[in-house]
């Protein structure tokens, strides 16, 4: 594969392929958007994921690197979804960090003709 390919991936729940905006960055492409089941649903985790660990330190004494990494309680994702990194299709949720238009996940090229039409939908992360 080369620095311009766009890698695409096999759908966790239904063996699918999947696809992601990359971003031509001059040197290589890198992913801009979360890969996407179109057959059944299934959506990346995106960094929202992150904003549910814990990165408070037990004491005093003890530094943020020593920490283990540990979801806080009440954290909205499955198992499955924790073992995979994709919500499950039937949740029919999708990552807030994707381009959406009407709450359907669109490519980059969609979401940037819905943008200059003022249609893209507002994010409020």
């Amino acid at each position: 594969m080369g620095a311009y390919d766009t890698p695409t991936k096999e759908c966790p729940y239904c063996n699918e392929k999947m696809e992601a905006d990359f971003v031509d960055v001059g040197v290589g492409m890198v992913q801009c958007g979360p890969y996407h089941c179109y057959a059944c649903g299934a959506s990346e985790i995106g960094p929202e994921l992150y904003d549910w660990y814990n990165t408070e330190p037990a004491g005093p004494n003890q530094f943020l690197n020593e920490l283990e990494p540990k979801l806080k309680h009440g954290h909205p994702f499955s198992e499955k979804e924790l073992e995979t990194g994709f919500y499950e299709p039937a949740k029919q949720k999708i990552s807030p960090y994707a381009n959406t238009v009407g709450g359907t996940l669109v490519d980059h090229k969609t979401a940037k003709a819905a943008y200059n039409a003022g249609m893209l939908d507002d994010k409020n992360i």
